[in-house]
């Protein structure tokens, strides 16, 4: 991969990595549900991470350093399998994926849960997939 496939391919990752959050934030800041509590949810939490990232391993490493680094090119791989994998973990978030009605989130028992299972179960596919990939392309 060239420095120039570099540079095209990060500018529409970051747009994607605000994108998701903007619009999760914006849905969060519009719920209109008094017994909820506002939060960054889990997979906003690990796109935020993978934005710091990709704008440090992608944009401003290879500006201080002049040259391009092996680590941005792993960096924009595993970036774009979290920000793939983002979609399917905020509907866990949101348990789209359940077959009952109901949230887990708001509980009697329980109180307020912050990540629910599948959300957990994607979140942790979604990682597993990003070591491999790290792994892939640091070996080859």
């Amino acid at each position: 991969m060239t420095p120039e496939t570099l540079y095209r391919l990060a500018p529409p990752l970051i747009a994607l990595q605000l994108l998701a959050f903007g619009w999760s934030v914006n849905r969060e800041i519009h719920t209109k549900d008094a017994d909820r509590q506002i939060v960054i949810t889990l997979p906003d939490v690990i796109n935020i991470m993978s934005l710091f990232a990709t704008v440090g391993c992608l944009i401003v490493l290879p500006l201080a350093t002049e040259s391009y680094l092996w680590l941005s090119r792993i960096v924009l791989a595993c970036a774009y399998v979290l920000i793939a994998f983002h979609p399917l973990t905020i509907a866990a978030h949101y348990g789209l994926w359940k077959r009952k009605s109901g949230s887990e989130h708001a509980t009697e028992k329980t109180g307020f849960r912050y990540v629910t299972r599948e959300e957990r179960t994607t979140s942790l596919v979604s990682a597993l997939l990003v070591v491999v990939v790290a792994m892939y392309l640091g070996t080859h």
